[in-house]
């Protein structure tokens, strides 16, 4: 196992935020309140002080995965959530390959069979483009998404150390672009000051056609140094399938208290650590992830309504779930090893056992 090399803060630029060309200012803006205001439905939500409390509940959704004498680490993708990029992949591959081959085809054999010029201009200023185009995008969401889930390291996660006063991040870079889906992604390991990090709920509207959903996330922003607020880096706690409007506040505050004022490692009594235990094949990659597999009469004397619901839709689910376990087991078969630097080990120390309050 290759030991990664510690970034310190200010060291490494997300690649995103490097300023342009023949400038000096970082592409997303500087970390202040003036110029990141919240308050909106969509965006920043709320810029959160560490002086104040932001919720009355702290919760940590079962996303911390290791407690240390005066650290926490959190995971960077919980066990149901893995094999969703290869889902996407796959599921999006499909629906764009089959649209934009439709296009592709209807244009040619219409303009083959009609012969007139209206017919010519139609389908190959309109209908060629527009299946090229989907069948463009198909080949990307299918290359990002497997490079997303396949082959990454075996988790991505933070440490808060409160005793230093330091945030520690192992992750992967991902190059940006078309050309990016053909280069090497380092995993790299990086140290922040605590100081130096804001905290945001951000929101992202999306419309469906039939609905509008709004996603959650609690975001970390990271300024270049205590007299510079340029961004440099952002990061993100849990992730919008697991948060809401409320919850994001209530995550952020557990950090905020124990970074802050001594708070204890986990929120109450009743909060799990995270479960990083591989599953031991691939049926039991599928119960991870979904209603079938190990498990299921444990989900049908819990949660029958959902159990009904997902029976009832089978033609659909049954595909969906199967192929998202797959992805599952395949991401865990495909995980390359990665450990924290030592001197994140010295800083932090060894694993305690957590001992939370009510």
């Amino acid at each position: 196992m290759k030991e990664l090399k510690l970034f310190k803060h200010g060291e490494r630029v997300r690649l995103e935020y490097a300023p342009p060309p023949g400038t000096t200012e970082g592409a997303m803006g500087a970390s202040t309140d003036e110029e990141r205001s919240g308050g909106h439905a969509s965006g920043i939500v709320k810029r959160y002080r560490k002086d104040r409390t932001a919720e009355g509940f702290p919760q940590a959704l079962g996303w911390i995965k290791a407690t240390y004498r005066d650290a926490i680490e959190y995971t960077g993708m919980t066990k149901e959530l893995r094999g969703y990029g290869f889902f996407l992949a796959v599921f999006g591959g499909v629906v764009g390959f089959g649209a934009g081959g439709l296009f592709v085809l209807t244009a040619v054999v219409d303009a083959l069979r009609d012969g007139t010029v209206g017919a010519y201009l139609f389908n190959f200023l309109f209908l060629l483009p527009a299946g090229l185009i989907a069948i463009a995008l198909a080949l990307w969401v299918t290359l990002f998404g497997l490079r997303i889930d396949l082959f990454k390291p075996t988790d991505l996660p933070i440490i808060f150390d409160r005793k230093h006063g330091k945030i520690y991040r192992i992750l992967r870079e991902e190059q940006p672009g078309w050309r990016g889906l053909f280069r090497p992604w380092p995993v790299l390991a990086c140290e922040y000051d605590w100081e130096l990090v804001d905290a945001e709920h951000e929101a992202e509207v999306l419309a469906t056609g039939a609905t509008i959903v709004r996603n959650h996330f609690l975001m970390f922003i990271v300024r270049k140094s205590a007299s510079d607020p340029t961004i440099i880096d952002s990061f993100q706690i849990a992730n919008a399938s697991s948060l809401s409007e409320h919850l994001v506040p209530a995550v952020w505050e557990h950090i905020r208290r124990f970074m802050e004022d001594g708070g204890p490692h986990l929120p109450s009594l009743t909060e799990p650590l995270a479960n990083m235990e591989a599953p031991l094949d691939w049926w039991h990659s599928v119960g991870a992830t979904g209603p079938f597999g190990p498990g299921y009469m444990k989900r049908w004397n819990e949660q029958p309504g959902y159990m009904w619901f997902m029976h009832l839709a089978s033609p659909v689910t049954l595909p969906m779930f199967l192929l998202w376990g797959t992805g599952n087991w395949l991401n865990y078969k495909t995980a390359i090893d990665v450990d924290w630097p030592q001197a994140v080990k010295s800083a932090v120390g060894v694993r305690v056992e957590p001992k939370p309050t009510q």
